[in-house]
C-alpha cells in the first residue's frame, strides 16, 4: 500500500491539490489552519500556516525534487520563500504567537536532490536564530508524506470532497455481511467520466487517484478477511477503463494501455490471493464450511466462479499458470458433489468458463464426462423431485425449488440452452440422443434460450443489465436427428460469426469472461486450442 499511496502523492500538483493534502493533513494531526491555500494568493513565502496550543507552522510547498533551480534559481525558489518568510513574516508575529516554538518545513513530492544538500544544511545550521526568535527549519520529502498518510491519515480526504461521501461507504462497510457493489462503483464511474485523453497531465493524476482508491478499498477488504471483494473491485476497474479507451478509440495509444496493466496487475495480486486460500480446501487445510443443501451449492459454484474467471485471464497472460487453475477446479468438483447441481440457471456461464480451459489444453474427453454426469443428475432431479436451478438466480427462489417438490413453474432455461450449444460444439451426438426425448417432451413448455450480442451494441456490454437492454435471446430447438439439430444450430451460430469485439480484435478475448463473472452474463460458447 505504500507504494500506491506514493505513487499517486507524486502525481500531485503544487497549487490546489498537494498544498491541501498537506494542509489536511496537519488539521488531521490537530492543527489549526491560519490559512486555506488558494493559487493567487499573496503569502510573502509561506504557503500554508497552521498552529496548535505549542507551536506555529508554516509550510513552503513545492511539486518534485528539489534542484538547483527550485532552491535557488528563480523568484519562487526555496531560498528566497524562507528569506521571504525571514524579512517579512518573522517581523510581523504577534507576542503570543512569538511565544510558540516555530517550524518552517518545506514540503514537496519529491526529493533533495545530491547537489543541494550541501547547500541546504548550511543555510539550515546557518538560519536557527532570526530576530532573536529560534526557528527550526526541516525538510518534509515523498517519503514523510506517505508516511504521515499511512500514520495518521488513511481514509477518504485523500480525495476530492465530491469523493468522499462515496469512499467513506465504500470502505466502513467492508465488515458488513450485505456489502452493496455501489460504493466502489460510484468512485470508479466519477473518475473515469472525468478522464480528458488529451490532457496527460489530468489524465494521469485521475488514474492515479482511481488507482489508489480502489487499491485502498480492495487492502481494506483483505485486512478484513474479504478478499473477494477486492477481486470485484480489480474486475470493475478493468472493465469500466477498458470501455473509456475504446469508446474514446484510444486502444492503439501506449500511454493508456500502461494504465490497463497496471489495472491489470491489481487484479492478479488479489486473484492470487484468492487462489492460494483455495488451495487450501484442496489440499484438506480447511473444509467448505457445511451450510444447508442450497447454501452449499451457491458458495461452491461462487468458488469455481472466481477460480475459473481467473483462470481464463491466465490464458492470455500466462497459460502455464491457467493450469494451476484448472488443476484447482478438477479437484475441488471430485471432492465436492455440487458441481452436477448448479443452484442457479445462470451458473451455466461458470461451466462454459471451466470447459473454455479444458478444451484450451484438449482436455475434450474431461470435458464430455463432466457434461454427461451433470445432464443426467440434472434429469433425474427434475424427474424425480421436480428440481431445476433456478431461474431468476435468486436465493429464495433456489430455496422454495429446493423445498416446494413441483410447485414452482419451469418456463425458462439458459442453462439448458448452452447446454445445447455445447454439444453442438464438441460434436458430442451420444449425449443428444440420450438426453433428446428428456428435452422435448418433460421439459415441452421449457424455452431452452441464449443471448447473443450484436457489435453496435458492444458498449452496453459493459453495464448491468446489458442482457436487459442489448443482444437477442434466440430458443434452441430439439430436432428429431442429431444432423438436423447440428444444422439448425450452426445457422444460427452463423448469423453472429462477424460480430468480432474490441477484446477479440486487441487480444484480450478473456475480458469477456471477466464482465460475465462480474456482472452475471455467459460467455459465448466459443473455444479455442493451446498454441503450439
Amino acid at each position: 500500500m505504500r507504494l500506491i499511496v506514493k505513487e499517486y502523492i507524486c502525481q500531485l500538483k503544487e497549487k490546489d491539490e498537494l498544498d491541501v493534502l498537506l494542509s489536511q493533513i496537519f488539521v488531521q494531526k490537530g492543527y489549526i489552519a491560519d490559512n486555506q491555500p488558494k493559487t493567487g494568493n499573496r503569502q510573502y513565502g509561506v504557503d500554508i500556516q497552521l498552529h496548535n496550543e505549542d507551536e506555529l507552522l508554516m509550510l513552503i510547498v513545492k511539486q518534485g525534487n528539489i534542484d538547483r533551480e527550485i532552491w535557488d534559481g528563480s523568484i519562487n525558489a526555496v531560498r528566497q520563500s524562507l528569506d521571504e518568510i525571514k524579512d517579512v513574516i518573522i517581523n510581523s508575529l504577534t507576542f503570543k504567537e512569538k511565544e510558540k516554538s516555530i517550524r518552517i518545513i518545506v514540503a514537496t513530492n519529491g526529493q533533495k536532490e545530491e547537489s543541494i544538500k550541501l547547500n541546504w544544511n548550511n543555510y539550515v545550521n546557518n538560519n536557527r536564530i532570526w530576530n532573536e526568535i529560534s526557528i527550526s527549519i526541516e525538510f518534509m520529502g515523498i517519503d514523510d508524506i506517505v508516511k504521515e498518510i499511512l500514520d495518521n491519515f488513511f481514509n477518504e480526504y485523500l480525495f476530492d470532497v465530491s469523493l468522499h461521501s462515496a469512499m467513506r461507504k465504500a470502505l466502513y462497510f467492508i465488515g458488513e455481511g450485505d456489502y452493496k457493489r455501489e460504493y466502489y462503483e460510484k468512485i470508479v464511474d466519477s473518475l473515469i467520466a472525468n478522464l480528458e485523453d488529451s490532457k496527460k497531465k489530468k489524465f494521469d493524476k485521475i488514474c492515479a487517484t482511481l488507482y489508489l482508491a480502489s487499491q485502498m478499498i480492495c487492502q481494506y477488504a483483505y485486512d478484513n478477511g474479504n478478499n473477494k471483494i477486492s477481486i470485484m473491485v480489480s474486475e470493475y476497474v478493468i472493465i469500466k477503463y477498458w470501455k473509456y479507451v475504446v469508446e474514446n478509440e484510444i486502444l492503439e495509444k501506449t500511454r493508456f494501455i500502461e494504465w490497463l496493466l497496471k489495472f491489470c496487475k491489481s487484479y492478479e495480486k488479489w486473484n492470487d490471493i484468492y487462489v492460494t486460500k483455495i488451495k487450501r480446501i484442496v489440499d484438506k487445510e480447511v473444509i467448505l464450511p457445511n451450510y444447508n443443501v442450497v447454501e452449499n451449492r451457491i458458495l461452491f459454484y461462487e468458488i469455481l466462479g472466481y477460480i475459473a474467471s481467473y483462470g481464463n485471464y491466465l490464458l492470455d497472460v500466462n497459460p502455464e499458470k491457467a493450469k494451476n487453475n484448472l488443476s484447482i477446479i478438477i479437484e475441488l468438483i471430485n471432492e465436492y458433489p455440487y458441481f452436477d447441481y448448479a443452484p442457479y440457471d445462470s451458473n451455466i456461464g461458470i461451466v462454459i468458463m471451466i470447459y473454455k480451459i479444458m478444451h484450451y489444453y484438449v482436455r475434450i474427453d474431461e470435458i464430455k464426462i463432466l457434461m454427461k454426469n451433470q445432464a443426467y443428475n440434472l434429469v433425474e432431479y427434475y424427474c424425480s423431485q421436480r428440481k431445476f436451478p433456478a431461474q431468476t438466480d435468486c436465493f429464495d427462489e433456489a430455496v422454495k425449488i429446493e423445498e416446494s417438490m413441483g410447485t414452482v413453474n419451469y418456463e425458462v432455461s439458459a442453462f439448458w440452452g448452452y447446454y445445447l450449444l455445447l454439444i453442438e460444439q464438441l460434436n458430442y451426438k451420444e449425449l443428444y440422443e440420450s438426453i433428446k426425448e428428456f428435452l422435448k417432451v418433460d421439459l415441452k413448455n421449457v424455452s431452452k434460450c441464449v443471448w447473443f450480442l450484436k457489435k453496435g451494441e458492444e458498449l452496453l456490454f459493459y453495464e448491468s443489465l446489458a442482457m436487459n437492454m442489448a443482444g437477442e435471446g434466440i430458443e434452441i430447438t430439439v430436432e428429431k436427428t442429431f444432423e438436423d439439430f447440428v444444422t439448425k444450430v450452426q445457422f444460427i451460430l452463423k448469423q453472429y460469426e462477424n460480430d468480432r469485439f474490441s477484446f477479440d480484435e486487441y487480444s484480450f478475448k478473456s475480458l469477456e469472461v471477466i464482465i460475465c463473472h462480474y456482472f452475471g452474463y455467459i460467455p459465448r460458447v466459443k473455444f479455442e486450442l493451446e498454441k503450439e
